[in-house]
């Protein structure tokens, strides 16, 4: 509670905006050597928005550390980057055998599309340990040695076929590509503003700032953000009516096209090795007796699937396999949802899954977007869903529907059995970070004060998902953002639901939006965090 305040330092909020030029938005290039902290890179004439973390923050500098990453050097040709077919890895001190709960290291070496090892790091990959037949996978973590080798560290959970995997997600010279974009290229998704009064109706381009143009600006005090639109031909700005998306640009030059190549992307680096010989220990189970309450940490891996079913790490997590133990949950509880389509999975599964919660038609233009509302009058509680604050990529909304998180948070009184689900992460990802840090210290500050009027309160984070196979989106710069977010909240006594973990090791292919099995588990853990006892 102590640091509520400290990020507007010493310039006041008008000295952020010079700040984000400066600190997050600074012109530079991509070093011709293999660096090791990310560079800062250009801006557009103007910034879109700007952090409420002054240049005298300590959080500010510990936040953009966290998220620094080994750039390749420039004009790299595609024969020297980095290609899945010709890397490999191998176990580090094998053996013919080993038990329950012992780490296993992976030495990953990288090489070029001529078979040459690389000298310099920046990969990034997936592994995990799974088994087909036993329905089972748990994540591992990857050191990067900076030299084009890296170690991959396991911890095995189960006795049975074990299958080590590695995927190379992107290579160093594609993630300095992505890196550049998302600092310098910030309009290459766009928006639709649609406007309308007295029968005219015009649609034009919108985003965070639109340099150059002649604009509509729309500024809310309250989370000192600007959102503009293309001044229309015929129209004043108050007749701005809905939102929705609008579309990618082509941003990649002849040269960075064949980087993007899905040959190269998300691909399984081969090897000969078999399932390992992993042996159970007597009378040992692994897992944890921990009620699932606010505030424990997440420790890597924080859980694994056996059957299909999540095994947190975290605490004793619960399965509401029948909508009645769902039901006895939820009675009595109010859930109010914030953030993206992935969250929404959340509200869509609990409404098909429990029979007497129904959906309220609120009558809105179209379901995605929501808001949507779900109540059950015999058993006294209601799930809520509200997608966040532009920007969003999603169909036609009216503008009024859209809200800031911290907004609604503000709203909220002191309210028995109150539920807050936040995520707020996919739509940022093609943005400078300092646009979602600015978003973020917003939301958390709402939380801080929610909590000091509504202690009781059971605050959850929903984690990035993986999966983000999208034009402009990757999950090099999903763990970016979500790096960020798990710092930002790490103070504050609220629950972090790892679900990066739960859609990244799963056996089907990762998809942003996953399959019903692993949305079961996820509601599952976050259930279990609801009602702990």
């Amino acid at each position: 509670m102590r640091n509520r305040g400290v990020f507007l330092g010493v310039l006041g909020t008008a000295g952020f905006i010079g700040f984000i030029i400066q600190i997050l938005w600074r012109g530079s290039s991509i070093v011709d050597s293999h660096p090791a902290a990310l560079e800062t890179t250009s801006t557009p004439t103007s910034p879109p928005t700007s952090p409420v973390i002054g240049p005298q923050s300590e959080e500010l500098t510990n936040l953009l550390k966290m998220i620094e990453w080994p750039l390749a050097p420039t004009n790299v040709s595609l024969e020297f980057s980095t290609y899945p077919k010709t890397s490999e890895y191998f176990i580090i001190n094998p053996r013919a055998t080993y038990m329950i709960g012992e780490s296993l290291e992976v030495l990953i070496i990288a090489k070029d599309h001529k078979g040459r090892t690389k000298n310099y790091g920046g990969d990034y990959f997936h592994v995990k340990l799974h088994s087909l037949s036993l329905k089972a996978g748990v994540s591992g973590s990857v050191t990067d040695h900076n030299n084009g080798s890296y170690t991959a560290r396991f911890i095995l959970q189960w006795s049975g076929e074990t299958m080590i995997s590695v995927r190379l997600m992107h290579s160093s010279e594609l993630i300095a590509i992505l890196h550049q974009q998302r600092d310098t290229r910030p309009d290459k998704v766009f928006f639709k503003g649609y406007f309308e009064k007295n029968g005219i109706r015009e649609v034009v381009e919108c985003n965070f700032d639109l340099p150059g143009q002649d604009v509509c600006e729309y500024y809310d005090r309250q989370n000192q953000e600007k959102w503009v639109c293309q001044r229309p031909k015929n129209l004043p700005c108050d007749s701005y009516r809905d939102h929705s998306s609008g579309g990618n640009r082509k941003i990649q030059s002849e040269e960075e096209k064949p980087f993007f190549s899905m040959s190269l992307i998300d691909q399984e680096i081969p090897s000969n090795l078999g399932s390992l010989n992993v042996l159970p220990l007597k009378n040992v189970t692994n897992g944890t007796n921990v009620a699932c309450i606010a505030g424990l940490k997440n420790p890597n891996p924080s859980g694994f699937y056996y059957q299909d079913v999540w095994k947190s790490l975290v605490c004793s997590n619960k399965h509401f396999d029948n909508h009645t133990m769902a039901t006895k949950c939820l009675a009595g509880k109010m859930v109010y949802m914030f953030g993206d389509s992935t969250m929404r999975q959340w509200w869509e599964y609990l409404v098909d899954f429990i029979p007497t919660l129904k959906q309220i038609n609120l009558h809105v233009i179209h379901h995605n977007p929501g808001p949507l509302l779900a109540t059950d009058a015999e058993f006294n509680y209601l799930v809520q869903w509200r997608a966040h604050q532009k920007p969003l990529r999603m169909e036609r909304s009216g503008i009024q529907e859209l809200r800031y998180i911290s907004s609604e948070l503000d709203r909220l009184g002191n309210r028995k059995g109150m539920i807050i689900v936040i995520t707020c992460w996919s739509h940022f990802l093609t943005y400078p970070v300092g646009v979602y840090i600015h978003r973020l210290h917003h939301i958390r500050e709402a939380v801080v004060r929610l909590l000091e009027r509504s202690p009781e309160t059971t605050i959850l984070i929903k984690s990035a998902n993986t999966g983000y196979r999208f034009d402009h989106g990757s999950d090099w710069l999903s763990v970016q953002l979500d790096i960020l977010m798990r710092a930002m909240f790490s103070k504050l006594p609220v629950t972090v639901l790892d679900v990066w973990q739960m859609t990244s090791c799963h056996r089907e292919p990762e998809n942003l939006h996953p399959i019903k099995v692993i949305i079961k588990n996820e509601v599952d853990l976050m259930l279990s965090f609801i009602c702990p006892h």
